[in-house]
């Protein structure tokens, strides 16, 4: 048996609690508060970790995007980092039934890296405090799992994108762009349109993140797998929205240029070379997943809460 706790309940905390049948672990955690917020998770913790169980919490917690300010990353860093503390502080026994997702970013750990497409062994270059915070978490875990005794599992996932995307965050630009083809709106593009980027669907990438967790309960103990997740096929931006364009019939409103595109890389380019047998697993089309979001977006239109 194994207990879950999916720790962030954003576009991808809630595809990974679709993939498995079961009903995760849960508990209140005032993300407002950074205090309050790890004294909850630190509490909760004590009655996930009870019993016999394999354990399993997943972390795709955080607000941060490139733009974000350093100081709002920091306090981020420093709830991951306190409750990695909490952790520490449980009893061996218990700590050596733990398995721990982590999600990171392709984007924050290569956008200043040569030679794409890029893979686990790139040496990592972060271009901005997006991706240095990113990069901190995961030595942070790392670290941890070393010296606590768990396994960890690192995810640098590409652009994922989904019928779930929290629309008052400051990115996605698929669900962004979609807006726009429904309201009329124009949608800035701050990139170049030869911008390569790789986009994934929400419930694939969590399909692989399972089968990654599944394969890191086998590994030694103490140790930390980091394996990049995507298709492994990159799109222009121009091509995304040609697509677009494609599919709705219809060119829809867009502002090129105009905003802060520093720590964005024009080539986002990767290939997994860790565990890449788990690829197989990602198999929503761009179309596909491009009408999915469209057809969600207009249902919510016509059937607000």
């Amino acid at each position: 048996m194994t207990r879950r706790w999916i720790i962030g309940r954003g576009l991808l905390g809630r595809a990974i609690a679709r993939v498995h049948d079961d009903e995760a672990f849960a508990t209140l955690i005032p993300w407002a508060e950074p205090d309050s917020a790890v004294q909850a998770m630190s509490d909760g913790l004590s009655s996930f970790a009870e019993g016999d169980d394999d354990l399993e919490i997943y972390w795709s917690a955080g607000r941060g995007v490139t733009s974000t300010p350093a100081e709002q990353l920091e306090i981020e860093v420093d709830v991951f980092r306190r409750f990695l503390l909490a952790i520490m502080a449980l009893p061996p026994h218990r700590r050596a039934r733990l398995t721990f997702f982590l999600a990171s970013s392709v984007g924050g750990a290569y956008a200043g890296s040569g030679s794409p497409p890029f893979t686990e062994a790139t040496p990592t270059s972060p271009l901005s405090n997006y991706g240095r915070a990113k990069l901190q978490m995961e030595q942070l875990l790392t670290d941890a799992t070393s010296q606590g005794g768990w396994r960890s599992f690192i995810g640098r996932i590409t652009n994922i994108y989904g019928a779930g995307q929290d629309l008052t965050k400051a990115q996605g630009l698929i669900s962004a762009l979609i807006r726009g083809h429904l309201n009329g709106q124009p949608i800035p593009v701050y990139v170049p349109l030869d911008t390569l980027r790789d986009y994934i669907y929400e419930d694939d990438c969590a399909a692989v993140v399972a089968a990654a967790m599944r394969r890191t309960r086998a590994v030694d103990a103490g140790s930390t797998v980091v394996k990049i997740i995507g298709t492994m096929r990159a799109v222009s931006i121009g091509a995304l929205l040609a697509e677009l364009t494609r599919l709705r019939r219809r060119r829809g409103p867009i502002v090129l240029g105009g905003g802060d595109a520093r720590g964005q890389s024009l080539d986002l380019r990767v290939k997994s070379i860790v565990w890449p047998e788990l690829d197989g697993l990602v198999r929503t089309t761009l179309p596909e997943g491009l009408s999915r979001v469209y057809a969600a977006q207009l249902s919510g239109r016509l059937n607000p809460l």
